[in-house]
Parts: C-alpha cells; sequence; structure tokens
C-alpha cells in the first residue's frame, strides 16, 4: 500500500497522518551494535521524521493512561527535547541567525549546581574519544566544521549515558556550545568574540572579563573556571604561531586567526594572576563615510587629508591607547593610488589594504635562546631595497623613527605612521626622543631640522567620555626658527559640553588659513576648494559681499 492510499484511508476515519516513517537499513545496523541513531546518523531522513512526530506529542500535555508504567511523560519530553535541538540549530544557521549572547546569557545564570563538574568529567571523556577516534583539531575552517560535527555528536552520545542528569532542553543546548567552545575554542571567550559589537576583551583574573562596546568598559558574566583553564586557552592561542607561554618567558604577543591581536602576561610577572587582552578589528575596515557617520571627522577635513594622500605628504597619525589610530591610519591608505608599491611594516600586522601591490611585513621576536628577533628598525631598514613608493609604519615606537625620516627624506614621500601622543607637539617631541635611542650623536637643532623638514603634517586622534573618537586637530608642520619646529593648526575639534544622552557636543572648525603647500593641489591638478579652510565667520562674511 502508497503513503498516499494509507493517507486517504486515515481522512475517512478522521485521523491525521503525522508523518511517514522510511525505514533505513542504518537503523537495523545500529540496532544490533547497540548504537543510538541520533548521535550516530542525526540527519537521517528516519530522525528527521521522528522528531517532527515527537514534536506533535510534545505539543500537548500528554495524560497517565498515555504512558506506560517504565517511562514518565518527563523522560519522553527529554528525549524529545533532545531530537529538536541539532534540528533548531540547522535551521537558524539556515537563516542566518544566532541566538543572542543576551539570551544565552539569562540561561547561563540560572544552570544546576552539577553544571561545572559536569563539564569537566565530559571534557575529559571528549578528548580521549577524540584521541581513540584519531580525530585531530586542524587551523583550517573546513576540517574544523566537520571536527565540530563529530564532537557534537560525542557529546550527545555522553549525555544520553548520563542517566542521573536532568537537563532542559535550552540548558542542554547551552551546555554542548559552552563545551564545544572550550574544545575547540577559547572557552568562555569564544562567545564574546562572536559578538560584532566587541572592539576589545581584558580577562584580568578567572572571573573578571571585561570588555569594551562603544568606546565604553563594561564587566560581563563570563567566566573561567579556575586559573588553569586561562593558562590553557593562553597556551592554545600561542602554540599554532610557533610561540610558547612560561616562567621562562611569561608575556607574548600573538594574532588570532581573524587579526585580532592579543597580548597575554602570566605569574610572576602578573601578580594577580594570567591575563589576556584582545584587541578586535572590524573585518571590514572603515570607510571615510563610515567616519562621517560616527562623526569622528567633518567632510572638509576628510577632503583635505584625502588630497594630502594623493599629493604624497608625509602623515603622522597621532593619538593615546585605544583612540583608533591604525584604523584611521588604514582608511587614510585606501586614498593612495593603485600604481604603487606600498610596504607595510608592524610588530603585530593589523592593516588591511584595499590596493593590489601591497607587501606586508612584520616583526619576529626573539626564540628561547634571546636570539633571532627582527625589530621594526630592521625592516625599515629592508624596505628601502624593495623599491617602495609607499612605506607605512603600524606604529613607531623606537630607534626606527631615525630611519623613517630619513626615508621621508630620501625620496619616500607620501610614508604614513603612528605614534603616541597625546598632542601634536608632544608627537613631535616624541619623535625626537625615539631619533635620540638609535644612538647617533647628532645635535638637537639637526634632529629638528630633520623631523621638519621629513613630517609635513600631524593628525590626532582623542578618545572622549562618552567613548567617541575624533580627529581634534590636523597640524601643519612649517619648518623651523632656531630650535623651535614651527607648527600651523588647520583644522580642530572644540568640545562645547555633554548632552541630556551623555554625549560630546561640539564643532570642527577650519582655523582660517590654507596650508603652506597649498599651491602643490593645483601643480599636481588636484582640486581642493580654498573655501575649505575657512572659519564660520570667514564664510559668512564672504557670502555676505
Amino acid at each position: 500500500m502508497t503513503p498516499k492510499e494509507l493517507e486517504k484511508i486515515f481522512r475517512q476515519m478522521n485521523k491525521e497522518v503525522l508523518a511517514f516513517m522510511p525505514w533505513e537499513d542504518k537503523l537495523a545496523i545500529c540496532s544490533n551494535q547497540n548504537k543510538i541513531l541520533i548521535t550516530e546518523e542525526p540527519n537521517s531522513q528516519w530522525i528527521k521524521m521522528l522528531r517532527v512526530v515527537l514534536g506533535k506529542m510534545d505539543e500537548t500535555e500528554p495524560t497517565e493512561k498515555q504512558w506506560s508504567t517504565n517511562i514518565s511523560a518527563q523522560e519522553f519530553s527529554h528525549g524529545a527535547d533532545m531530537l529538536w535541538r541539532p534540528l533548531e540549530r540547522e535551521s537558524l544557521q539556515a537563516e542566518g541567525k544566532t541566538e543572542s549572547s543576551d539570551n544565552k546569557q539569562s540561561q547561563r545564570t540560572d544552570m544546576p549546581p552539577f553544571w561545572e563538574e559536569l563539564k569537566v568529567k565530559l571534557h575529559t571523556d571528549v578528548v580521549a574519544a577524540l584521541e581513540l577516534e584519531r580525530i585531530v583539531i586542524s587551523e583550517d575552517t573546513k576540517d574544523n566544521a566537520e571536527v565540530k560535527k563529530k564532537v557534537d555528536s560525542i557529546i550527545n552520545n555522553l549525555l544520553q549515558k548520563e542517566k542521573d542528569i536532568k537537563l532542559t532542553r535550552d540548558q542542554r543546548m547551552a551546555f554542548i556550545d559552552e563545551l564545544l567552545d572550550e574544545i575547540l575554542g577559547l572557552g568562555p571567550l569564544e562567545e564574546i568574540m562572536r559578538n560584532p559589537d566587541v572592539t576589545e576583551i581584558m580577562v584580568n583574573a578567572p572571573d573578571r572579563i571585561f570588555v569594551e562596546k562603544s568606546g565604553k568598559l563594561i564587566l560581563t558574566k563570563h567566566k573561567f573556571r579556575n586559573e588553569d583553564q586561562v593558562m590553557q586557552v593562553i597556551k592554545r592561542i600561542v602554540a599554532p604561531l610557533g610561540k610558547r607561554i612560561d616562567e621562562s618567558v611569561p608575556l607574548v604577543d600573538a594574532r588570532l586567526k581573524d587579526g585580532s591581536r592579543v597580548n597575554a602576561i602570566i605569574p610572576p610577572l602578573a601578580v594577580s594572576g594570567s591575563t589576556i587582552t584582545i584587541r578586535r578589528f572590524s573585518q571590514k575596515p572603515f570607510t571615510e563615510q563610515d567616519y562621517l557617520r560616527f562623526g569622528t571627522v567633518n567632510e572638509d577635513c576628510m577632503t583635505f587629508l584625502k588630497g594630502c594622500v594623493k599629493l604624497r605628504k608625509d602623515i603622522i597619525v597621532s593619538g593615546g591607547t585605544g583612540t583608533g589610530k591604525t584604523t584611521f591610519l588604514n582608511m587614510l591608505s585606501n586614498s593612495i593610488p593603485e600604481d604603487e608599491r606600498i610596504i607595510t611594516i608592524e610588530d603585530t600586522a593589523e592593516l588591511k589594504l584595499a590596493q593590489v601591490h601591497w607587501v606586508r611585513l612584520e616583526t619576529r621576536p626573539p626564540n628561547i635562546e634571546g636570539k633571532g628577533a627582527v625589530t621594526i628598525q630592521d625592516l625599515v631598514k629592508n624596505s628601502l631595497r624593495m623599491r617602495p613608493d609607499r612605506i607605512i609604519i603600524g606604529e613607531v615606537r623606537s630607534a626606527e623613527a631615525l630611519d623613517m625620516l630619513q626615508a621621508m627624506n630620501t625620496g619616500h614621500e607620501g610614508s604614513l605612521a603612528t605614534v603616541h601622543a597625546n598632542t601634536p607637539r608632544d608627537a613631535l617631541t616624541r619623535l625626537e626622543a625615539m631619533c635620540l635611542m638609535a644612538g647617533a650623536e647628532l645635535p638637537v637643532w639637526a634632529l629638528r631640522e630633520m623631523i621638519a623638514s621629513a613630517v609635513h603634517m600631524v593628525v590626532q586622534l582623542t578618545r572622549f567620555s562618552d567613548g567617541s573618537r575624533k580627529v581634534t586637530a590636523v597640524t601643519e608642520i612649517t619648518g623651523r626658527e632656531e630650535n623651535q619646529i614651527l607648527t600651523h593648526d588647520l583644522f580642530k575639534y572644540k568640545q562645547t559640553g555633554i548632552n541630556s544622552a551623555g554625549k560630546v557636543v561640539g564643532e570642527f572648525r577650519a582655523m582660517g588659513e590654507p596650508p603652506k603647500f597649498y599651491g602643490d593641489f593645483k601643480t599636481s591638478g588636484l582640486d581642493m576648494p580654498i573655501d575649505l579652510f575657512w572659519t564660520p565667520e570667514q564664510k559668512a562674511e564672504r557670502s555676505r559681499k
């Protein structure tokens, strides 16, 4: 009898066919081998139909007469939850949705007391199963997707054997997700990493994990189990990079697969316990439109800065920690023409340029014996032999400043770099101090002459109390007079207050005079309106005329 004929008979009896259960050879094989079909073949047609049947039955509250004395409604519903869980996750992924972090966090706050103990126990069992079946956790994303499915299946199988453990469907989903994160990822940090709004993660202690969102620091409810788990995560980060961390090498810098920058430091240097700091970067670099929308800079200033990059002016981006110097530098680099050869030099590769002709160089720390280090200074010197049109240095922090200035003065105009400083004047002072670190016995006047002739502009970035980041000054270097480097502000941002929502209020202002090199724009065929540099008062006066 065909399914259609059978369905017709049931309709005549006013009965509904919940599902047709197809016979599968795998069912008999699993039964003979004492295996559970749901864990062995979770995507088989038979299991999918069984989910439908259990789902329909679970919609109504069963009475005692519907159940045999050997199984309770609670136990049957528990099994139905387990069958439904993979189907729900697959449907969410297919629709491009994921469970919100807030929802998962609310599940975690009401977990049973045996939660962590069970996780430790199953973690050990899963690792043993992986070793037994020779399943290797790969760095390749595609391979790991397959491993994740296998580990998910193993965890389900192990949970099924825990007869005394009762978990709701939501708890089971949360438990498996957490265990998967521990085994294949970065433990409690994995869920935070999935949140695109988080720009920084700071682990101060196993139970003190902070994040930065929208420029604000927030203490999360995520926790590591203990200090050992923190160390396990640190080693998982550095091991694939060929680095080590222990008492002899107690601090390390690393980079995750998604480009995030990691710094880890452990005892005895970290007195309060192992500490992890992860600086995250947007997978899609910010564009000029993004910065205009954020209110980081106004349109006149942005037009001028883009023109300066095309005009091959040497620019230093200055700012404090976390002000977004590297990200802003990345945006400025988008204005470099496609036909130029660009070489970027960084401690930890963060820049993501859009140009094709781009060479990335990254420093190397010393080995265990303290040898083999390659510094930014070494890379700057080497880059001069690579026929660069532009040299971009992610951060100038030491003796490489002298080599950078020499490069800018010897035919490599249009170079970009960042430096830690609170004002444009401080940035110039820091450049001077860093040049002295190179050990060159140059008089102060010679250093200042070199800086004045090499650097054309300093762009100052500042982070405000509301977490916003803004370009607070664009300063031109106009020359040297006696022992003083002369500067001239072209644009400034002035804060006027804070509104009722706690947001910083202020205005961007041009300072009234164009740069000394303004004529170069016309010579190079670039259109740069003179009124970009007028103050609001000058614009109003000229409009009256």
